[in-house]
């Protein structure tokens, strides 16, 4: 009989069904597993906190000093995103990945609009589900003005969403932005690249 192979998609930790005591002592190991040495990384990917985990991690302390978060692949959806652009302790994160968590207009807007990550660079959304709605929210109110390089690919937004991010006056450091595996049209896209916005940077991948 062949034998069938695994493959794992998320940690076996997956604290993200889990509550009380049992959420609190999974969190706990689960940050110091995942933090780096000097603290300033936090590796996070694939392991399924959720909106339950968000409520720990974002009142621990030893994150202080992070400025790499990776909650990639995490089911934190907007109610865990909106915990985490509350929590000063991550007011030093330059570089953040947020694939994979369920993030709709709503968590946009709680990221864009956010006091604590004023820092920020690198952002990136990818397989999300950000949509038209929440792609014009991100190009008219985005206050991370530090951002350098953004990846919005897979989020189910169409022309409307492209081009309002392609004409928007909300990014003045952007150099990358990645918008593949949308659902834009060809003569969509064709006009983003002429945009205010988008014909400046180095980077474009539509």
């Amino acid at each position: 009989m062949p034998s069938i192979t695994h493959f794992e998609i998320y940690k076996p930790a997956e604290p993200c069904s889990l509550t009380g005591d049992k959420l609190r002592e999974t969190m706990d190991k689960v940050v110091e597993e995942t933090l780096s040495e000097d603290g300033k990384e936090l590796n996070l990917k694939g392991y399924c906190v959720g909106p339950n985990g968000m409520t720990i991690i974002t009142r621990d302390e030893r994150l202080v000093k992070v400025r790499r978060l990776n909650l990639g692949g995490n089911r934190i959806g907007d109610d865990g995103v909106k915990l985490l652009t509350e929590s000063d302790l991550f007011a030093k994160v330059n570089w953040i990945e947020l694939g994979g968590n369920d993030i709709g207009p709503e968590g946009v807007r709680h990221l864009i609009r956010s006091k604590v990550f004023k820092k920020v660079k690198s952002l990136n959304l990818y397989r999300n589900y950000i949509k038209d709605e929440g792609a014009a929210i991100m190009a008219k109110d985005n206050a991370l003005d530090k951002l350098e390089d953004l990846d919005l690919a897979q989020n189910e937004i169409g022309d409307e969403g492209i081009l309002a991010l392609a004409n928007s006056k909300k990014f003045p450091e952007l150099v990358s932005i990645a918008l593949d595996n949308n659902f834009a049209s060809i003569e969509g896209k064709e006009e983003a690249r002429v945009g205010r916005n988008f014909k400046k940077l180095q980077s474009l991948n539509l």
